[in-house]
């Protein structure tokens, strides 16, 4: 069962940042009671080609790769269906995405919108994992000027205990071709934790640098290539299963908007995505 990120039931996932210097702060509660494994075993990439480019809704979740990966919506009165993201094909992702500037690449990739998250366990109880690296973008309408840092990717990691230590990550600004995907390495810590679960969601920044998330509906990211360590074995390849039916990023999105109980100051790249 995922853990609940909606901010009155969990603090910890603050709603509100103030950026004065964002390198990566890595902000630790209940750390000394995690042991940190003696050794790393094979490391195993998360990625998302040859998957079906569907829409990924509230609940939704691919078994592959000895991975559970989970998306949900932040709202508490989220329902199923409710629009948190897409498979992208990555090579045509103009076409997938419309005003939303989703990246270009030469493989798949998942993109979360509309404030949802993305949850990452083993398949198999009670097996846990580190974090080596990955590759993310910010994504944002093309209707909009962002700042030099648009907003960053939060990474938070919880041990068996429910402790748990989070890692922060700076997306690029766009670019002439807009945004594009940038490589992250994780720190030791990370890449040596015994995790049973990590989850990944989106700060958006002004350009004060006053970085929010789970307000705005523009807490968006796309994720790809993630590596993750410290697995007992090598996973044995399963067959991707889908507990999914997805209605595709565009039809959906409006649907999940009319659910929000106050309007935001300015449209979310979502709207502009459905306008």
């Amino acid at each position: 069962m995922n853990r609940s990120l909606y901010l009155p039931d969990a603090p910890r996932a603050a709603s509100r940042f103030r950026l004065t210097k964002l390198v990566r702060a890595t902000l630790l509660a209940g750390l000394t009671m995690a042991a940190l494994p003696s050794a790393r075993a094979a490391d195993a990439t998360i990625d998302f080609d040859g998957l079906p480019l569907v829409g990924l809704t509230h609940g939704d979740a691919i078994v592959s790769q000895g991975f559970h990966i989970g998306t949900f919506s932040n709202d508490p009165q989220a329902l199923p269906g409710d629009a948190v993201g897409a498979i992208i094909d990555g090579t045509d992702a103009a076409a997938s995405c419309g005003f939303l500037q989703c990246p270009t690449s030469n493989s798949t990739y998942a993109a979360i919108v509309n404030d949802g998250y993305m949850e990452i366990t083993r398949s198999a109880p009670g097996q846990t994992f580190g974090l080596k690296s990955f590759d993310a973008s910010y994504l944002g309408s093309n209707l909009y000027d962002y700042p030099a840092t648009p907003g960053f990717l939060r990474v938070q990691g919880f041990y068996a205990d429910n402790s748990w230590v989070s890692e922060d990550y700076a997306f690029y600004a766009p670019g002439s071709e807009g945004f594009e995907f940038g490589a992250y390495n994780s720190s030791p810590l990370f890449a040596n934790s015994q995790f049973t679960a990590i989850y990944l969601f989106a700060f958006t920044c002004d350009a004060n640098q006053d970085c929010t998330a789970f307000s705005t509906g523009r807490g968006q990211f796309a994720i790809d290539n993630i590596v993750t360590t410290g697995l007992v074995a090598a996973p044995v390849p399963e067959p991707e299963s889908w507990l999914m039916m997805g209605a595709g990023l565009l039809g959906v999105a409006a649907a999940a908007r009319r659910r929000r109980q106050s309007a935001v100051s300015a449209p979310s790249a979502t709207a502009a995505l459905a306008a």
